[in-house]
């Protein structure tokens, strides 16, 4: 009888110590990740005086984007992270109707790239694992195909973002991420009719992406 009941017991004990890699510990410190993501660009808008290729506000018209992530956890709650993306839109009139709807009569073309440093903060180390990312770098504008003769300009982009992670198993996920990038543009000097001087012009956009993880 005794016999009957330890083996059961051993290896059930057994089963959940194989196991329990699996549900346990899928952050883990001093590991790399690697994000490959697609998704959804939002396109904001240049505001009038912020370039020198319109002297209207245009918008910028929502695209695919796809780019890579690269990570470092330092903890199992703090990750650096590298990020390269890169967006192909268009300048469109501005749209003052709905924001989901089409966009305007299209002006000429542009490339948004991003290359930018994250410190993102994970919360947990189980299967679902969600976080938040503050991060800075810089912005490509690659204008083409426009009326004005045009040129790249490179700018300083602050960026802000959450999401979760979902573990398959330790060294490979999935990922669903959202974030907003604010990108400087110029400091217009004119004065307008309502007395504004000096306004700051920032580009501000949004992004929906999932992507996988590879963990190692």
């Amino acid at each position: 009888m005794k016999t009957r009941l330890t083996l059961p017991l051993l290896a059930a004990a057994a089963i959940s110590l194989v196991g329990a890699p699996a549900a346990h510990a899928q952050i883990r410190s001093e590991t790399v990740e690697i994000s490959p993501f697609y998704g959804r660009f939002f396109g904001g808008d240049f505001p009038r005086g912020s370039n020198s290729l319109f002297s209207q506000r245009v918008d910028a018209d929502d695209a695919n984007t796809y780019g890579v992530r690269l990570g470092y956890n330092f903890t199992e709650a703090m990750e650096f992270e590298v990020q390269a993306s890169r967006t192909d839109t268009h300048f469109v009139t501005h749209d003052s109707g709905d924001v989901f709807g089409p966009g305007g009569e299209r002006l000429g073309d542009l490339r948004v790239d991003y290359l930018l440093g994250y410190g993102t903060f994970n919360f947990g180390h189980r299967r679902v694992v969600p976080y938040v990312t503050l991060g800075a770098g810089v912005c490509g504008l690659h204008p083409s195909a426009t009326a004005e003769a045009s040129h790249d300009t490179t700018r300083f982009t602050g960026s802000l973002g959450a999401g979760v992670k979902v573990f398959l198993q330790p060294h490979f996920g999935l990922r669903f991420d959202a974030r907003g990038y604010s990108t400087y543009l110029n400091r217009d000097d004119t004065c307008r009719h309502d007395d504004r001087c000096n306004d700051t012009h920032w580009l501000t956009n949004g992004e929906l992406s999932g992507g996988l993880i590879l963990a190692f």
